[in-house]
């Protein structure tokens, strides 16, 4: 897997990772989605579908964002910050 990481060209990282955030932000501000949701009074676990539908949005935006890290990392993309830097400076 990493092998196949690390062969992938930047553009198409770009394209697929590019790709899945457009249709998650899609996803948040499409509002026939969420009102086809925020009609059904239906609770889990104490709250309504609709907000689930804003909670589990959310969640995959953060865990495409930590595989793109994760990408990253495994691509040498990531730059590490001087020890100064992190230090404050000193």
């Amino acid at each position: 897997m990493k092998q196949f990481i690390k062969s992938m060209s930047v553009r198409t990282k770009n394209i697929v990772f590019g790709g899945i955030y457009a249709l998650l932000v899609l996803a948040a501000v499409f509002p026939p989605l969420y009102f086809s949701a925020s009609g059904n009074g239906t609770l889990i676990l104490g709250a309504p579908i609709a907000m689930w539908y804003w909670i589990a949005d959310f969640a995959l935006l953060i865990v495409m964002m930590f595989a793109l890290y994760w990408v990253e990392t495994v691509r040498n993309e990531v730059d590490c910050e001087p020890a100064a830097v992190m230090a404050g400076g000193e």
